[in-house]
């Protein structure tokens, strides 16, 4: 509540006074900024306080989920990796045969 809403409350002293510094200016045409004291009620700061716990607590969560898929999605392509390299291992093997018989050509005398 600003100072002039309190004008008419019968107890303004049961407001909490909060000082705050001022914003960030964005890039947007009106945004303001916003820097003074602000008056609240203790219950509307305790109400703020618990909103604010509830979405950092649901955020983090989202963090945290969000990291168990990374790290399965990474599992996932170390084992597909594991698998392909394991699958081509044959070819290796083919493909040193043909460079070692090529090498043979090519030293051999003519």
């Amino acid at each position: 509540m600003r100072t002039d809403e309190l004008a008419d409350d019968p107890s303004p002293g049961a407001c909490v006074e909060v000082t705050l510094g001022p914003f960030i200016p964005t890039d947007e045409c009106d945004s303001a900024m916003f820097t003074g004291l602000l008056r609240i009620l203790p219950a509307d700061l305790l109400r703020l306080h618990m909103e604010s716990d509830l979405l950092l607590g649901e955020i983090r969560a989202e963090a945290v989920r969000a990291n168990i898929a990374w790290q399965r999605h990474l599992g996932r392509w170390y084992e597909e990796g594991r698998v392909a390299v394991a699958d081509s291992e044959p070819e290796v093997t083919l493909l040193m045969r043909v460079l070692d018989g090529l090498r043979r050509q090519v030293l051999a005398p003519v």
